[in-house]
């Protein structure tokens, strides 16, 4: 046999073994409607999304919870191969490939929610310069607020702790967006919770993000052409809507 045909059915052999026994280790944290936890299961869109581009090519998903900001770590330092929703900076891409196109064009605002009983007034972006912001240590928001060196934020680890820091009054105000916030309150904290008319409702590119330190950065290509297929073809909306109904029923429930 031609040395050159041989080691060319050799590499084609590898890889294929390569990618039927590799694992696809997934940072993922709990943020409905996105990824939530029920009956100790990992379910939501962002589930379904990993499980469709993974069997794509025969890769096997394995899905880490941790927190925001460990998750973050992790993929950075190449403890998991990936991580969704992330927004793109030049920073960030010295440590990650995004896949391309964006998996999701988030159209909610990002609100700043305040406690009903302080009364507080956000109608602009200066009015957050006395107040203390929580935010969520190593995420993205809008670029004049991720720049401002006069709003004095404060990092927390969790939106369950902002949650919490507002409520304790340790923090006057925090920024997220509804859909999130909303399923961590009951009704009764519910109650306790205004949101501030000042917002960025500016749409925002949310991506899917390979770490450079992983060997998974291999298949960036094919994921991104997978990805691609799957917005055109209608299969990433239909995982959106089924989960969106879902997740409308589960509220109704509730």
């Amino acid at each position: 046999m031609n040395y050159f045909l041989y080691s060319f059915l050799i590499t084609l052999l590898f890889n294929s073994a390569f990618a039927t026994t590799q694992k696809l280790n997934v940072a993922v944290f709990l943020e409905p409607p996105y990824v939530d936890l029920v009956a100790n299961k990992l379910v939501g869109e962002n589930i379904d999304i990993i499980n469709l581009l993974s069997s794509a090519i025969n890769l096997k998903p394995v899905f880490i919870q941790c927190p925001p900001v460990r998750c973050l770590t992790m993929v950075r330092q190449g403890q998991a191969d990936m991580i969704l929703g992330l927004s793109k900076s030049s920073a960030r891409e010295k440590y990650f490939i995004f896949l391309q196109p964006p998996y999701l064009l988030q159209h909610q605002p990002l609100r700043f929610f305040t406690l009903k009983e302080k009364n507080l007034s956000i109608n602009s972006f200066s009015d957050l310069r006395p107040l203390l912001v929580g935010t969520l240590r190593g995420a993205m928001y809008f670029p004049l607020f991720d720049k401002s060196q006069t709003i004095r934020k404060v990092e927390l680890t969790s939106r369950k702790q902002m949650v919490k820091m507002l409520l304790k009054g340790r923090i006057d105000t925090f920024l997220e967006r509804e859909e999130t916030v909303l399923p961590l309150l009951s009704a009764e904290y519910q109650n306790k919770f205004s949101m501030a008319d000042y917002q960025y409702n500016k749409p925002i590119n949310s991506y899917i993000a390979i770490s450079r330190q992983s060997q998974i950065k291999r298949f960036a290509g094919e994921l991104s052409q997978v990805l691609a297929t799957a917005i055109t073809d209608g299969s990433i909306e239909k995982i959106r809507m089924e989960n969106h109904a879902k997740y409308l029923k589960k509220s109704t429930v509730k």
